[in-house]
């Protein structure tokens, strides 16, 4: 298991806990104050299974309004994101088609 600390604005939080929470490998999300005091945590493999990332996600919108900035504890299980991941070189090539066309608008 990997555990990556990121210092995040709370304007940014909302995004990017949205964009942790579809990054393969991510196991577990922890949402801390400034002083190090965990405010939530979030198992994201059970999130996605079942009906709870609206609520959640809603608990990340009120922290984010209460706090200027926080610290999110990322934990990577890096076995389950070699494997989902081993399609990258397709999806990088598709990339490099699809991005000039929207560059253009």
């Amino acid at each position: 298991m990997n555990i990556a600390i990121e210092l995040v604005q709370s304007w940014r939080l909302h995004a990017r806990i949205r964009e942790l929470i579809n990054e393969p490998g991510v196991q577990q999300l922890i949402i801390r104050n400034e002083n190090g005091d965990d405010l939530i945590e979030i198992k994201v493999p059970a999130m996605l299974e079942g009906s709870t990332i609206r609520p959640m996600l809603a608990a990340v919108k009120a922290i984010a309004d209460e706090l200027p900035r926080v610290t999110i504890a990322v934990v990577r299980n890096p076995e389950l994101a070699r494997a989902v991941g081993e399609t990258d070189e397709e999806f990088d090539r598709a990339i490099d088609v699809v991005e000039p066309v929207f560059e253009r608008y």
